[in-house]
């Protein structure tokens, strides 16, 4: 339980005692209120609110909604209000609410894809599925590579978000150069990267259980693809107040990287490709 927080002038807490406690319903509207007004705290995601500098400011951690509901309206945030989103950097930038955010929002229905391939282990092996993939590798080989990066993704969002704040800058500086840090770079990149990510969870759960076809998971890909080209776009135009049209440039260099982890780890596991055919000549095929 959270210990009783005092009163600041603002009125943020309303009127109450010194031991007065506050609930979580005031906690909601207060954030709420915050995000309305703008600019009244150091940032204008909810996932960086409680940070070390928050002691003083208009609200104290304690104050503040949890972690969940700061998740979530950062989501909204950053569709809703991209441009105010990265209007302001504060420096140095905190690469843990980063994490925070995207581990939030991958990690549920990751969890739930492991617990649907537990069942769907226990359950009869039939014959096994021939796969475009398996003309490069042997179907055994294909499934242990599938397994471990799957088991791999809290490691992998960690990775590929400092992946991309680095190619991102790269970009930048052989486009014009950086107005702001390599750290600025990453924190647009992550926070573009948030709502895609949902996407990403949300298409691998029948990608790995093997009901979505091959056409309609490229398709589904395409589609997280613009939303991230797009809000990266918007991210750097933000964070280094440069023009929209090197903002979406330099996007398409991490858009290329994005879409290509994701098409790697889907090969692994897609029932079939457009214009391919299983060959007869395969040691696996089962006419």
């Amino acid at each position: 339980m959270s210990e009783p927080v005092a009163v600041n002038e603002a009125g943020t807490a309303g009127a109450r005692g010194p031991g007065a406690v506050i609930g979580r319903s005031e906690r909601h509207a207060l954030g709420r209120r915050l995000l309305a007004e703008g600019g009244v705290l150091w940032s204008a995601l909810p996932i960086e609110w409680p940070t070390e500098g928050a002691r003083g400011s208009v609200a104290d951690p304690p104050e503040l909604p949890g972690l969940w509901w700061r998740v979530w309206a950062s989501v909204v945030a950053l569709l809703r209000r991209p441009g105010r989103s990265f209007a302001y950097v504060q420096e140095p930038v905190a690469h843990g609410a980063v994490l925070r955010l995207l581990l939030a929002l991958r990690l549920p229905l990751w969890g739930v894809l492991l617990a649907a391939l537990t069942v769907q282990a226990w359950l009869p092996e039939g014959a096994t599925r021939l796969r475009p993939v398996h003309a490069l590798l042997d179907p055994r080989m294909c499934e242990v590579l599938s397994l471990w990066l799957l088991l791999m993704v809290p490691i992998g969002v960690p990775l590929l978000y400092f992946a991309l704040g680095v190619a991102t800058h790269v970009a930048l500086a052989l486009t014009g150069g950086a107005p702001r840090s390599i750290a600025a770079s990453m924190r647009a990149a992550g926070y573009a990267l948030a709502p895609a990510l949902i996407g990403i969870a949300a298409i691998d759960l029948p990608l790995h259980l093997g009901v979505l076809p091959g056409f309609a998971y490229l398709i589904l890909l395409a589609l997280v693809g613009l939303s991230f080209f797009h809000q990266l776009g918007q991210a750097l135009t933000g964070t280094h107040a440069i023009s929209p049209v090197r903002g979406y440039l330099v996007a398409v260099v991490p858009l290329v990287m994005v879409l290509a982890a994701q098409f790697g780890r889907a090969l692994l596991v897609l029932p079939d490709l457009p214009g391919w055919s299983p060959s007869a000549s395969h040691p696996y095929f089962i006419p």
